[in-house]
């Protein structure tokens, strides 16, 4: 056990340094002072909308979860379901060198409930999935845009073999979840959406006004790789530096979005501490309380 612990504990570790050798490099590159001089430009209410967005998507994601929960017959209330959710992003975002945001939902579900801890865990991995195949999808799509047509078979057949490759293997692996597996989808679609436009909106803020479309595809890129840092710090605004070398748009001007993005996550994800404070009370739904009593 405590070779595991040492093991997370490195792994957290690894990625903080890779969070702040990847911003130091940006840094060295694009003047900090440059990016907080276009902070001090922002327009106020597209970041408002942006936030709007982002606590959507974040919602919809409870749902999707939900949906996960109730395929092994776990009823948590859809207030339960939200606080549950904001917690673990305070874990995942405040807490790296602690138990993860995940693993936390485990723990208090197993311990409130008795529910199976491979089952939730399960729901947790195929609601990660679900979001994994949604953000190939739309980095597929947008690709439609950004490629000359000669490309497009190659796109079109990337996007069905892999969705339906993700149907199946899930059908194989995990076939409780089978019945939910488009429903899910469906959600985890949304999310990705009102991310990618709520980062849009980041950078209509900053006075952006095209190559939406680039932005879009290198964002939503930077949100696979995010797991080799910490919370993704670092890797969204070295990937925009980088691609910035190919496409013509500002790097000063993404990266400034990109830490917005990152401030607006933070800032959501320390509605979690309320409920860590007032100590979580978690809920099954109203027929299924009455059930269990």
């Amino acid at each position: 056990m405590e070779k595991v612990n040492l093991k997370k504990l490195l792994i957290n570790f690894a990625k903080i340094f890779i969070s702040i050798a990847l911003l130091y490099f940006v840094f060295q590159k694009i003047p900090f002072r440059e990016v907080t001089v276009l902070w001090a430009k922002t327009n106020v209410f597209y970041l408002v909308i942006a936030a709007i967005l982002f606590l959507a998507s974040q919602i919809i994601s409870t749902k999707r979860l939900e949906l996960y929960f109730k395929a092994n017959d776990f009823h948590l209330s859809f207030r339960s379901n939200v606080e549950l959710y904001f917690l673990g992003m305070f874990y995942n975002f405040f807490i790296p060198g602690g138990i993860g945001g995940d693993a936390y939902k485990v723990y208090l579900l197993n311990k409130n409930f008795g529910w199976s801890a491979k089952k939730i865990t399960s729901s947790l991995f195929n609601d990660r999935l679900s979001g994994l195949l949604a953000i190939c999808v739309l980095i597929l799509g947008f690709s439609f845009n950004l490629l000359e047509a000669k490309f497009f078979p190659i796109l079109f057949m990337l996007l069905v073999v892999g969705f339906f490759f993700t149907y199946f293997l899930t059908k194989k692996l995990f076939s409780t979840y089978t019945k939910v597996f488009f429903k899910a989808f469906s959600y985890s679609f949304l999310v990705q959406i009102l991310q990618v436009i709520s980062f849009i909106f980041l950078l209509k803020s900053l006075d952006v006004t095209d190559n939406f479309t680039i932005y879009a595809v290198v964002f939503l890129a930077s949100s696979v790789l995010s797991l080799i840092s910490f919370a993704g710090i670092g890797v969204r605004e070295m990937l925009f530096l980088q691609v910035s070398k190919w496409f013509s748009f500002q790097p000063e001007i993404s990266v400034s979005a990109s830490l917005l993005f990152t401030m607006i996550t933070a800032f959501f994800s320390l509605f979690g501490v309320i409920f860590q404070i007032r100590k979580l009370n978690l809920k099954l739904t109203e027929r299924h309380e009455f059930y269990k009593k």
